[in-house]
């Protein structure tokens, strides 16, 4: 099945580190692609916890770096032959991807300036947290200060105590949204060299600060219309018909109602046909409608109302751990749980690409691999001898 994969015979080279940049790997590597990840040996988190018990194996980077090959290369010591290794991979690469602050890309001598002019086809792309080109290019920052420049951490408030205050979401949303960004814009500017004559590359420049912002459409067009935020459903400003309800079991429903239909349909599963014509009621008649609703939640468990749901088609859904998503059918018939082994940890657990084709499927073809696991093989494929990587070794530019 993987011959047929559309990435095949596209080679990435990856030096990014953390979430970000292995997440748009991993994507390009599960639609084909070669992906080798550069990687520094002294990097401390280069293999971050949780590990599968009694094993030192990140369960993180093997969901990560699946499908891929690693190289160790000590790119400070450069003036060593760390840098002449890294040129010899990009006159044979198609893509880079790194997340270094701007400027240190040009330190190590693996800026797009210096690796264009070797492999002038090569797509670049860097993934940093405010661009190339911002006040703010070089300022150290993470998933939650990006949330919090871009508006969104002020969005997702916490509005059932009395002193509201803002809620760090679980996911890495300007991470993984980074990642998203950057494999479009690679495989635009693949796309885009394909057809030009000269085939010259590019280089993307994402600014996650500004992937966290482009995913406001709905928030920006009220504030563009300098309407209320609290009209905005997504605001979480007790609107009866989009928003979350404890059961009397102390467990929680997902209400999504947003069409006439569906509100309909959830007032009558609720017993409560008189609020039908109000679903936008404001003010203290929405404060009434709300409350009702909430006390009829609390009113029966979560399974009786998973179960009175299956009558009434009204976008209601329990609201599930992570555990309790694993086992659910959905994800389980569209293969989103793959099991794989590894020679270590045995038979473990991977999440599966979101992305289907009818004429093949994405697959594991390969574990993750230690920091440096392909080095030898890697140099060998590039014109290195035995000798000549042994006295690589002895020099310190790989372990």
């Amino acid at each position: 099945m993987s011959k047929s994969l559309p990435l095949k015979g596209i080679r990435v080279l990856d030096f990014s580190r953390m979430l970000p940049g292995p997440y748009c790997s991993m994507i390009l590597a599960d639609l084909g692609a070669e992906v080798i990840r550069i990687e520094d040996p002294n990097f401390l988190w280069g293999n971050p916890p949780p590990f599968y018990e009694g094993t030192s194996i990140s369960a993180f980077n093997a969901i990560l770096n699946r499908n891929s090959k690693s190289i160790s290369l000590n790119l400070k010591k450069a003036s060593k032959g760390a840098l002449d290794v890294v040129q010899k991979f990009v006159k044979k690469a198609d893509i880079i991807v790194e997340g270094f602050r701007p400027g240190v890309t040009k330190k190590l001598g693996i800026d797009y300036d210096s690796l264009s002019q070797i492999n002038p086809s090569i797509v670049y792309c860097s993934i940093t947290g405010y661009g190339q080109t911002s006040p703010k290019s070089k300022e150290a920052g993470h998933d939650i200060n990006y949330l919090s420049l871009s508006g969104l951490l002020g969005l997702n408030i916490h509005r059932d105590h009395e002193d509201p205050q803002p809620v760090i979401p679980c996911v890495q949303v300007a991470d993984i949204g980074g990642a998203l960004y950057a494999v479009i814009g690679i495989l635009a500017a693949l796309k885009k060299r394909e057809g030009a004559p000269d085939k010259k590359g590019d280089h993307v420049d994402i600014s996650m600060a500004d992937c966290v912002l482009s995913m406001n459409p709905m928030v920006a067009a009220f504030e563009f219309t300098n309407t209320s935020q609290e009209e905005n459903i997504l605001h979480g400003g007790n609107h009866p018909y989009y928003s979350i309800y404890r059961t009397k079991d102390g467990k929680f429903m997902a209400v999504g109602a947003i069409e006439m239909k569906f509100y309909t349909n959830l007032c009558n599963a609720l017993e409560l046909p008189q609020y039908i014509p109000k679903q936008y009621a404001r003010g203290e008649e929405r404060k009434e409608i709300y409350e009702k609703f909430r006390k009829k939640f609390l009113s029966k468990t979560k399974k009786e109302w998973i179960k009175i749901f299956e009558k009434f088609e009204a976008c209601v859904t329990p609201i599930q751990s992570f555990g309790e998503a694993l086992k659910e059918p959905h994800y389980i018939d569209r293969k989103m749980i793959k099991e794989e082994i590894h020679p270590k940890a045995g038979k473990i657990k991977s999440i599966g690409s979101p992305i289907k084709f009818r004429s093949s499927s994405l697959q594991i073809n390969r574990n993750a691999p230690k920091v440096g696991e392909n080095t030898h093989e890697l140099l060998i494929s590039i014109g290195y001898s035995n000798d000549e990587i042994n006295e690589m070794k002895k020099r310190g530019i790989f372990r």
